[in-house]
């Protein structure tokens, strides 16, 4: 079974506590790719990824950037996990031709949780275990048991870390 982080990166790694820190000694903040993450919250990302083997689906704004950037932003800033591939930015056409249309909320379809369930229905042929990471509420109620809220300020914990690690290894 594949074992996926939909993962976003404002507020979970890219933390306003560490953001804060930053400005306050004067430190740059970010690079060419944008903000500096937190060290924590990274340490707390390799944890689930070297307990679990889960590969990294990126749904955050981030993403505009495109999955190359993506790639190369986690080898040039040596981040845990494997990145291998970006929520679409609109819902595809298999996730529709599965939805009842007449009750869809047009609005919806923006929505990082349609994007992640659209993600899901293009990749059907394989069996996934999956985790949701980020610091909104943007998922559809079937995704809640697979979704982690985390505080922006702090990023990930390690008590989150832990329960993530125990719903990918269920």
């Amino acid at each position: 079974m594949n074992k996926i982080i939909f993962l976003d990166f404002d507020g979970v790694l890219n933390t306003e506590h560490y953001q804060g820190l930053l400005q306050y000694q004067g430190k740059s903040w970010q690079d060419e790719y944008g903000a500096f993450f937190d060290p924590n919250a990274v340490k707390q990302l390799k944890r689930i990824v070297d307990a679990t083997g889960a590969d990294i689906v990126i749904e955050s704004s981030w993403k505009y950037l495109g999955l190359d950037a993506m790639k190369e932003l986690w080898k040039v800033r040596s981040l845990p996990g494997k990145i291998i591939d970006i929520t679409p930015s609109s819902v595809s056409d298999e996730y529709l031709s599965n939805v009842d249309l007449d009750n869809l909320d047009a609005s919806m379809l923006h929505c990082k949780g349609l994007e992640i369930s659209s993600w899901l229905s293009k990749n059907e042929t394989q069996d996934f275990r999956y985790v949701i990471i980020d610091d909104e509420y943007v998922i559809l109620d079937s995704q809640l048991p697979y979704f982690i809220l985390i505080n922006p300020y702090e990023g990930i914990t390690e008590e989150q870390a832990n329960k993530i690690i125990s719903i990918l290894n269920e």
